[in-house]
């Protein structure tokens, strides 16, 4: 588990650090702090190619959404190079992560000259080489300049970490479906899963994968003890979040998962339930969550959950502009409490 994360020259992040970090984490601030260029560097830090290949589109809107090769070639230079503070590559990118079991983390950038004087450099974004004097090749993770990108095709997550994120959209109820049935197939594998899902829904009595007659896709059906099982996309908003949540992580092996605007899409109403069951899920398959959000209610129900179990399991970073920089402060019990009491802003 990552217990404390610095940040230097990343996107808009001079040097951030977030300190005594939990197994759940939640990034709250204004517009334009950096909770997102966090999500993104911690895929850096720990992700694999498949993730770095992916990250223009995976939190923001860029242009390609990685279908249109034109406007891939048109992120290359309005998303890679604004990776560095300032979008000057001579600000070199640094994140460091501390583990529990005193493990340190690190990746770096560093800039090479490379073909003719009038050839634009070629940025070298490095893990876990801050002590090497030399680079060799296949210590590239990514390299680019104005004109093309290049991500290591092996690259693996560092040891230990396997890492999933999940964006604002919504997840097809097939690919649930299909993942929920590949979990079911394994020993104890559907009894996992009721077990976590009755936090939001104590009346389910087992869930099944099926597909009706006359239509063409499997769904999850949702046995409630009424006279028929109910499809899962007849259930409410935090089912089927929690439902999507789940299946990826026991799917993907995750130990550490990405949620950006964890809230969204999801009722006010219904935010204890899923950070009851993101607690649940927490404990029982030993997950780290950073998530960030927008939403007062979002915060003080991750609070308030994190208060009836009882176990030191939340940690909430406020992202915020001190003297033109970004910091990052630590919100304590108490003023969550106050904040919960008397109605009192968290986010700014």
């Amino acid at each position: 588990m990552i217990t404390n994360l610095q940040i230097r020259n990343f996107r808009g992040l001079k040097d951030v650090t977030l300190r005594e970090l939990r197994q759940v984490n939640l990034l709250v601030g204004g517009n334009d702090t950096g909770k997102t260029s966090v999500l993104e560097a911690m895929i850096l830090l720990l992700g694999n190619a498949n993730l770095i290949k992916e990250l223009p589109f995976t939190f923001r809107n860029n242009q390609s959404g990685g279908i249109n090769h034109q406007h891939d070639l048109d992120d290359k230079e309005n998303f890679w190079p604004w990776l560095f503070y300032d979008r000057n590559s001579q600000n070199s990118i640094e994140i460091t992560g501390l583990t529990d079991g005193g493990q340190t983390l690190t990746l770096s950038s560093r800039i090479e000259r490379w073909g003719p004087v009038d050839n634009p450099q070629i940025t070298i974004i490095l893990r876990n080489l801050l002590e090497k004097e030399s680079v060799k090749e296949s210590d590239v993770l990514i390299r680019f300049n104005p004109k093309d990108v290049e991500v290591a095709q092996d690259q693996a997550s560092p040891d230990n970490f396997r890492v999933s994120r999940l964006s604002v959209r919504p997840s097809p109820p097939v690919e649930d479906a299909e993942k929920y049935n590949q979990i079911a197939l394994e020993a104890d594998g559907e009894k996992r899963f009721e077990e976590i899902m009755r936090e939001v829904e104590p009346r389910l009595k087992r869930l099944r994968y099926a597909k009706l007659p006359n239509t063409s896709s499997p769904l999850v059906f949702v046995d409630l003890g009424l006279s028929r099982a109910v499809p899962a996309t007849q259930m409410g908003q935090a089912f089927n979040r929690l439902l999507h949540i789940y299946a990826e992580i026991l799917t993907s092996r995750t130990n550490v998962l990405l949620i950006d605007e964890v809230e969204n899409g999801i009722f006010s109403e219904s935010l204890p339930l899923i950070w009851k069951g993101l607690f649940a899920i927490c404990q029982q398959q030993n997950v780290q969550i950073f998530a960030t959000t927008h939403s007062r209610e979002c915060i003080m129900a991750a609070h308030q959950a994190a208060e009836d179990r009882k176990q030191d399991e939340l940690s909430v970073q406020r992202l915020q502009f001190v003297d033109g920089n970004i910091e990052a402060i630590r919100l304590g019990e108490k003023h969550l409490e106050m904040a919960a009491e008397m109605g009192l802003e968290v986010r700014s």
